[in-house]
């Protein structure tokens, strides 16, 4: 397995971006364009699946990343419940929705299945490892270790200083 050093290397993330842009295409059509507060809504949301994924990553603290990767799930699915709500005013053929919804589910299985990893690990984050003198941290890179355990926080551990 690849060594994640970069947010846009987990696929959960580029699953979400690959629903971002399905979920794009759908409000620029001109009959969900009828409703702009909902159209101002899903965007918004759409921004906050990608943008705190990315922030999480880059806080490196698996407390952190966990945080906002629920954030990200939570936007998934607020987004999937908007299409639906589109659907039932008549702005949104129920096939298309059905297709971004079948994209946002796969979206929230991976996020989720990262947090459960992100649960399981042991290590902190790359913030709390300590630098060797050189300048450098001692450890592990914070997207995964070589055994790909990946760094956020495990309520049930110490946390470090």
């Amino acid at each position: 397995m690849p060594l994640i050093e970069d947010f846009t290397d987990f696929e959960a993330f580029k699953r979400c971006r690959d629903f971002t842009r399905k979920v794009g295409g759908l409000i620029r059509t001109d009959s969900l364009r009828r409703d702009l507060d909902l159209v101002r809504q899903i965007r918004r949301a759409s921004v906050s699946i990608l943008s705190n994924f990315a922030e999480g990553f880059e806080r490196e603290g698996r407390q952190e990343f966990l945080q906002f990767l629920s954030f990200s799930k939570g936007s998934v699915g607020e987004i999937r419940a908007q299409l639906m709500y589109a659907v039932d005013e008549g702005y949104l053929e129920e096939a298309l929705q059905k297709e971004a919804d079948h994209v946002g589910r796969e979206a929230t299985r991976l996020i989720g299945g990262l947090m459960k990893h992100l649960n399981k690990s042991e290590i902190p984050g790359q913030k709390y490892l300590a630098h060797d003198g050189s300048g450098h941290k001692k450890g592990q890179q914070i997207g995964a270790t070589q055994n790909s355990k990946l760094k956020t926080q495990n309520p049930k551990l110490k946390t470090a200083p």
